[in-house]
């Protein structure tokens, strides 16, 4: 990746390791959870956000992995074969002092924390509280130039995270990689406003709609047939391999607060942007969604937060139909 230094240099200091245990379980776990658990790789971030930093041994708080498509049993296995490997990975990591190749790119990351602090908006965490109606404990973005990456039209990879502390509060995290071509010294691979902005207030939006749309699954039983039978589940997969229904839904809901962010702060311009971009990429409820939720922001005294309203915005889903979906996709596709 020469476009990506670190990931360059990561590969050169350590390339002798690829055969040591630590890479083939690296390799076994992430097989694991895709074909047994039905989960990726992003998934691991959760659980490393909930580790203390290395080369410490200690947890923040409680550890669990969480797929509400499983089984109670399922979901401790999962934990039990993570918190196993994470206690491997800190073991190698001091026996192989890898923190001093983090110390000697120190500036880098430096220079890729600054590069994009200039890209996301001022006040654009409290536009979201105002459109969502609560808040958390910290918000925090999290620059990793080590994230393989295959950088396109500046598209970069975010993943959402979050950590309950043990005094119940809530820290939610963006964890971003390099969306920009290093391509010359001075370059950090975050020089992109559009995409920086886009991620930011993308993966701290998960943490706002996630956690509402499990909890109205039962609203969604056509919809889960709809998504199956119509041509969305093949083109979702494609666009960002969102494989089942909750996942396309909660990826339309985190859609639309962004829209209405952009909205909030008067960057109507974001908006139009982003509304375009998205249906591009076929998210096709977003202009029924960007309607109905007038009705959220006309009447904040009956809908106190976004949780309050989502059952409505689901009837969007629940009363959609095979045809309606395949004719969007059509026209997007033309």
């Amino acid at each position: 990746m020469l476009y990506q230094p670190v990931v360059k240099e990561a590969l050169e200091t350590f390339g002798y390791l690829k055969n040591f245990d630590i890479a083939v379980s690296t390799a076994r776990l992430n097989d694991i959870l895709l074909e047994k658990y039905g989960s990726g790789n992003d998934i691991l971030m959760k659980p490393l956000m909930y580790h203390r930093e290395f080369p410490s041994t200690e947890w923040i708080n409680d550890y669990q992995y969480e797929n509400n498509n499983l089984t109670k049993e399922q979901n401790k296995e999962a934990t039990l074969l993570i918190r196993n490997y994470l206690s491997e990975l800190s073991k190698f990591y001091i026996k192989e002092n890898i923190g001093e190749f983090f110390k000697k790119k120190n500036n880098f990351y430096t220079g890729a924390v600054n590069e994009y602090n200039k890209q996301i908006p001022s006040g654009f965490i409290n536009a979201m509280e105002m459109f969502y109606g609560e808040g958390f404990n910290g918000y925090t973005i999290l620059v990793s130039p080590i994230m393989m990456w295959l950088i396109s039209e500046n598209e970069g990879r975010g993943i959402a995270t979050e950590v309950i502390l043990k005094s119940g509060k809530k820290n939610i995290y963006e964890i971003a990689s390099p969306f920009v071509k290093v391509e010359k010294p001075g370059q950090f691979g975050y020089d992109n406003q559009f995409q920086a902005r886009f991620l930011s207030v993308h993966e701290f939006g998960h943490s706002f709609v996630n956690r509402q749309v499990y909890k109205h699954t039962d609203q969604l039983h056509k919809f889960k047939d709809l998504f199956e039978k119509s041509n969305l589940k093949e083109t979702m997969i494609k666009t960002g391999g969102y494989e089942d229904y909750q996942t396309c839904v909660a990826e339309h809901l985190v859609r639309l607060g962004e829209i209405q962010t952009a909205k909030i702060q008067k960057d109507f311009e974001r908006a139009k942007r982003l509304k375009d971009y998205h249906i591009k990429n076929n998210f096709i409820f977003l202009p029924q969604l960007n309607e109905k939720i007038k009705e959220y922001n006309a009447n904040r005294t009956k809908y106190k937060t976004f949780a309050d309203f989502v059952p409505r915005l689901l009837e969007i889903f629940e009363n959609s139909s095979v045809r309606f979906i395949n004719n969007e996709l059509d026209t997007i596709q033309k």
